[in-house]
């Protein structure tokens, strides 16, 4: 039996990572002739992984995204009359991890099921009220056609015929959607490799697509040996907490002989550390252990604050016998009163002025309070492998009360430096994760901190951007997902500030980049340990996080009753959403006589219904725009922006993904409308 696989591979950076090199080298053992796709016109990194194990390398627009890959590799590329001299054929993708078992054994265990075509897995039926209906399927980044399907008419019709697809919804819901049906009602036989059948339900809106819910019971116990990429950056509380995923790869690197860090160095460098914080709940609850003298540890502080000396000095006492401290005080008043109890404190280089009490402590102010200029820092850390960053707090009352900064100190210290046994056990993290690269305190949520949540970039975000670009930072950074958190303090691995060192020096502007970066410093954390392949994550002693758990849980709770008591019950988390954005439309639309709706999608429709008149619907210029949109007109904004700006009783609801409604606003205020909700 002759085998052609075709392997296709997309990646926005024009990388190939390891990962794909291990199932290219387990697909060559079961297929006699091996073609890669590339939807991108050149490969930057890793083409002779490419080279070691394909017959042929075809690059290409993404243009129909995997479907059209395939489309052309078959019709055009490689030719019907090389791909019917096989008597199989496998399509396959670069969206999963693995195989954690021999490919081979996979195929000669689907070799037993007298099938015309099989995958990995498949999506049952699914049908929900308001939701499209769809049969069930394999899913599409793993197929096998075998000899009676591949040389029948049918099979070369459809991809013939099959259009190029212009968004990755559509190709979803015509091709990986429809495929299976559509072949199985011409008479072809199917089946998948996995057990998905134990959590099918014959309610069919509790059907889902397990490989995103439960990665690590499929593969520990559904015959799944593959993880998926896919679901790494899901919210799926709506559902589900997120367990499964870091149970999956812990199960991957500790029952398999499939090595785990191909996993780390494809997420850490495709993904947003925000989404890696969430999905693998990157939070460390340590307990104590016992310590030893460390000469690779330095405990750095940022001195500014005579109030706060006592505070520092008694947690410093504790961890002087086992690390290095050096303090950095910002005036010779600070650096006396250190050295007076018993602490070498270095001579700054020029008097700073004090910064203003009222602000220090505040997260949006983060990064005003410089440690001194940066390349001098650099030298004083340059013989230590790990450094622990640490700030003190104004402690008196002038600004706030001192109870409150208090608390904030409380925040970093007890998290970061709580005892030498706890920095013991930080550093023991660090060793035992490779890829670890910073970790940083919860966020505060108290007294005025409560209301910098889900404030997100507070207005920095191209500041950074600028400061990343500049710094040619490998990482994924997005307006909408800012840092999981902002921190002048933290625990951080030295070699991430290499990349920050040595451009410093590159740049003709040395001295203005360097106070730029200073400020943003807060900000760049996870973004500089992203582009040393690292990740970052939060970092609790075992009393703060019960304490913070039963504050977060008071906070949940006292949101939930007043969602309750003002707009009705609800069943979960999206259902409350779902009640506040309600009223919000509604008290909205009865504040304007004139209602449009930006977008004409899923979220138009569905909020569409809800608003008794809608004027329009809008969609940006260059964008398709159909005539009507449920019977009413669409305008380019364009056309209609002038007019909404000057009215008084015009409104916009932006009907938009958050991405999208990041981009719009800025379009909308450009023309000076103020006018608009975000749903």
């Amino acid at each position: 039996m002759k085998r052609l696989c075709i392997y296709l591979t997309y990646d926005k950076q024009k990388i190939i990572d390891k990962y794909i090199g291990h199932i290219l080298k387990e697909l060559k053992t079961c297929t006699d002739y091996l073609a890669v796709i590339c939807n991108t016109p050149t490969i930057a990194e890793g083409k002779e992984i490419l080279e070691t194990y394909a017959d042929t390398i075809f690059f290409r627009e993404n243009i129909g995204f995997d479907a059209g890959g395939y489309k052309d590799a078959l019709c055009h590329r490689i030719g019907w009359d090389k791909v019917l001299a096989f008597d199989e054929l496998v399509l396959v993708n670069d969206s999963m991890f693995g195989p954690f078992r021999p490919m081979k054994s996979i195929f000669e265990e689907m070799d037993k099921k007298p099938v015309d075509f099989w995958g990995l897995a498949k999506h049952a039926e699914f049908r929900k009220e308001g939701f499209d209906y769809f049969p069930e399927h394999i899913q599409s980044f793993f197929f096998v056609f075998r000899s009676r399907m591949l040389h029948s008419s049918h099979f070369r019709k459809y991809w013939e015929d099959m259009p190029y697809y212009t968004s990755y919804n559509e190709a979803v819901r015509k091709y990986e959607m429809q495929f299976t049906s559509w072949f199985s009602g011409l008479g072809y036989t199917y089946d998948v490799l996995a057990d998905i059948q134990a959590n099918d339900s014959e309610n069919l809106e509790n059907n889902y697509a397990q490989f995103r819910k439960i990665p690590y019971e499929l593969i520990k116990k559904r015959n799944f040996p593959f993880l998926k990429k896919q679901q790494i950056a899901d919210e799926s509380l709506d559902t589900q907490t997120q367990e499964n995923l870091r149970l999956a790869i812990d199960y991957i690197d500790r029952e398999t002989d499939y090595d785990a860090d191909l996993i780390w160095e494809n997420i850490i460098r495709t993904l947003n550390m925000a989404d890696l914080h969430r999905s693998l709940h990157l939070q460390y609850i340590i307990a104590p252990e016992e310590s030893r003298r460390r000469e690779d540890t330095l405990i750095l502080v940022a001195a500014s604050h005579e109030s706060a000396v006592a505070y520092v000095v008694e947690y410093l006492c504790e961890l002087e016998r086992n690390f290095d401290i050096k303090i950095a005080a910002c005036n010779s008043i600070l650096k006396d009163a250190y050295q007076r109890q018993g602490f070498m404190c270095e001579e700054p280089e020029q008097e700073e002025a004090k910064q203003d009490i009222g602000q220090r402590g505040i997260e949006s102010s983060a990064g005003k309070n410089k440690l001194r200029r940066l390349d001098k820092w650099f030298e004083s850390i340059e013989k230590y492998e790990y450094i622990c960053v640490l700030y003190d707090t104004d402690m008196t009352s002038e600004a706030r009360p001192s109870c409150t900064n208090k608390s904030y100190f409380y925040n970093i210290w007890e998290n970061l430096a709580k005892s030498s046994d706890h920095v013991s056990a930080i550093l023991r993290r660090f060793e035992q994760e490779p890829r670890l690269g910073a970790l940083m305190p919860p966020r505060p949520n108290f007294a005025e901190y409560f209301g910098e949540l889900g404030k997100g970039w507070n207005g920095r975000f191209e500041a950074v951007q600028s400061i990343a670009y500049r710094l040619r930072l490998q990482c994924q950074i997005s307006e909408e997902l800012p840092p999981f958190r902002v921190s002048e303090s933290l625990w951080i691995r030295k070699r991430i500030l290499n990349k920050v060192r040595d451009h410093l020096k590159m740049c003709t502007d040395q001295e203005k980049m360097e106070e730029n970066v200073l400020r943003e410093l807060p900000y760049l954390w996870s973004f500089l340990a992203q582009d040393a392949g690292c990740y970052a994550g939060i970092v609790e002693s075992t009393d703060y996080a019960a304490m913070n758990g039963v504050n977060l849980q008071y906070y949940l709770n006292g949101i939930a009753e007043q969602v309750r008591n003002q707009y009705g019950e609800f069943t979960d988390f999206v259902e409350m959403k779902k009640k506040i954005s309600h009223a919000a439309l509604r008290e909205f639309s009865g504040k304007y006589h004139r209602i449009f709706i930006y977008g004409t999608g899923f979220l138009a429709r569905r909020y569409g219904e809800l608003i008794a008149d809608v004027e329009a619907y809008i969609v940006s210029d260059g964008q398709v725009k159909p005539e009507e949109w449920d019977g009413v007109q669409v305008r380019y904004l364009s056309e209609i922006a002038g007019e909404i700006a000057v009215s008084k009783d015009c409104g916009v609801v932006l009907c938009l993904n958050k991405k999208n409604q990041t981009q719009v606003r800025k379009l909308l205020e450009g023309y000076n409308i103020t006018n608009y909700l975000c749903i």
